[in-house]
């Protein structure tokens, strides 16, 4: 139930609500007096201008607030447009986003709620439903960050054919490979900042990251281009510089800096550009 119209804490909800959605004029309605009333106004409410949502860098029961961050409505909504085209997965067939995800958090909202709205799926929390995983059907999704990944991979039970894992974090190669012996039929990794939301993914190990379509590289590895509709573009720095091999694709300088094939790569396609120059 909702506080009682007139008291303070009913005034403390409204302004929290305003603070968070960033609406001017979202007010409850005095005769809302339940959580899914409050809901419905929510999602009536179509002069949203951004949202507050936060860092989940720390432990989930720190004591300590995390830190939020402000995404504009207009940049959220290319961002779930955008995965929804990376993911390639047919909207008219049913299927079901499982997320072990917190909604105030940058990914917990983009794929636990608005990805979801905007693809038609249905979507259920492991945090509210507990058997979920063992309720999967073909072609559903997991999302989760890579340390929960790693508690899931041993207790995963056998899955049915077409089920996407979708990794908000870099996956370590053993978890990758046991989500694959438990019959995970697409594993997805996303790149992304909490400040700016996901920028680049990938499907597998041995591949570099690539931009989603948004997101445009400079000529510097601190920086990208954000084009989001409605405003004009935007160069925004990234918190961690990154190695670019290709037109869009880059992989992390902790990567690049490996014995691997992708880290040669990186190497030779800079020394040609320096010959080249």
């Amino acid at each position: 139930m909702l506080p009682c119209a007139g008291t303070p804490e009913r005034a403390g909800l409204s302004h929290a609500l305003a603070h968070l959605f960033g609406a001017r004029q979202l007010a409850l309605p005095d005769t809302s007096i339940t959580l899914g009333e409050w809901a419905k106004t929510l999602a009536e409410h179509n002069a949203i201008e951004y949202l507050n949502l936060h860092d989940t860098s720390r432990a989930a029961f720190c004591n300590r607030l995390q830190r939020p961050y402000r995404h504009t409505s207009a940049a959220l909504e290319q961002e779930a447009a955008s995965l929804k085209i990376l993911l390639g997965l047919c909207a008219s067939k049913e299927r079901t986003l499982i997320s072990w995800l917190s909604l105030q958090s940058v990914a917990g909202f983009m794929l636990g709620a608005l990805l979801p709205q905007v693809a038609g799926w249905q979507t259920r929390s492991l945090f509210e439903n507990a058997g979920a995983l063992w309720e999967l059907n073909a072609g559903d999704i997991i999302a989760t960050d890579s340390q929960r990944w790693r508690q899931l991979a041993q207790r995963l039970p056998t899955l049915p054919a077409d089920v996407t894992a979708i990794a908000t974090t870099p996956l370590d190669t053993a978890t990758w490979q046991a989500l694959k012996e438990k019959g995970v039929a697409h594993i997805v990794e996303l790149y992304s900042e909490p400040a700016l939301g996901v920028i680049a993914a990938r499907r597998s190990q041995s591949a570099p990251f690539e931009l989603l379509a948004h997101w445009h590289p400079t000529e510097s590895d601190d920086y990208l281009l954000r084009l989001a509709k409605g405003s004009a573009p935007k160069e925004v720095k990234l918190a961690e510089p990154v190695s670019w091999i290709g037109a869009r694709e880059f992989v992390t300088q902790e990567a690049s800096t490996r014995s691997t094939p992708l880290a040669a790569w990186s190497m030779r396609s800079k020394a040609t550009g320096a010959t080249a120059a």
